[in-house]
């Protein structure tokens, strides 16, 4: 069971990258985290994933979900969360596959240009090699994710186990035990079964620009 508490996580609302528990540490000791992850396998029901945010959509979700933080504030969380999707320009990128929800694609966030500036984002990022995305469309009905959002991080350089990343409002919980991985791992395969094909999500993701 996910039980494991790391440090805050930028994807929805903080400005960190995930952070392992306690014990898992890469080379020289040193924490291993997103940054040092090669593979991420993402399911997002509410909101774009941040790693493909636009800074304004970024900006008008920090905004709506932490009205208490000051302009300062929410400035610094925007440049940080733009800071983090250097990951995805390095040599050798991180590699993207997402499963997004047709409900985040369709929330307003910021209005009209900014949504329609966010999802053309979403269109070219999907063409680029290292990145697959999938739309879960409304009529795909009930699946095992329904309980929340999740991240798989996979490390290959230097090897180590998979660990799962479950974000909310109670907190950040990191799974790195044998049953939670699989379990999310299966769930994970159950959604890019029922998604929309990455062909098919582009034709979707277009039409939504023609509409917005």
């Amino acid at each position: 069971m996910p039980s494991a508490r790391g440090e805050p996580v930028e994807d929805h609302i903080g400005d960190d990258r995930p952070a392992l528990p306690a014990g898992r540490a890469g080379p020289e000791g040193h924490p291993v985290s997103e940054a040092e992850a090669q593979t991420l396998l993402t399911y997002s029901a509410i909101l774009i994933p941040g790693l493909l945010q636009t800074e304004d959509y970024a900006r008008a979700v920090i905004r709506g979900m932490l009205p208490e933080l000051s302009s300062e504030e929410v400035e610094r969380r925007v440049i940080a969360r733009m800071d983090r999707q250097a990951a995805l320009s390095k040599e050798n990128p991180l590699r993207l596959w997402l499963v997004v929800d047709e409900a985040a694609l369709r929330r307003q966030i910021g209005g009209p240009q900014v949504m329609r500036t966010q999802i053309k984002h979403l269109l070219e990022s999907s063409e680029r090699p290292e990145i697959t995305l999938q739309v879960l469309p409304f009529e795909a009905g009930p699946h095992p994710a329904m309980l929340g959002e999740f991240i798989i991080l996979k490390f290959e350089d230097p090897p180590a186990p998979d660990i799962v990343y479950i974000d909310g409002l109670a907190g950040d919980l990191f799974a790195d035990d044998d049953s939670s991985i699989k379990r999310y791992a299966t769930a994970f395969e159950y959604l890019r079964a029922i998604a929309s094909s990455p062909s098919a999500s582009r034709e979707v993701l277009s039409s939504l620009i023609r509409n917005i």
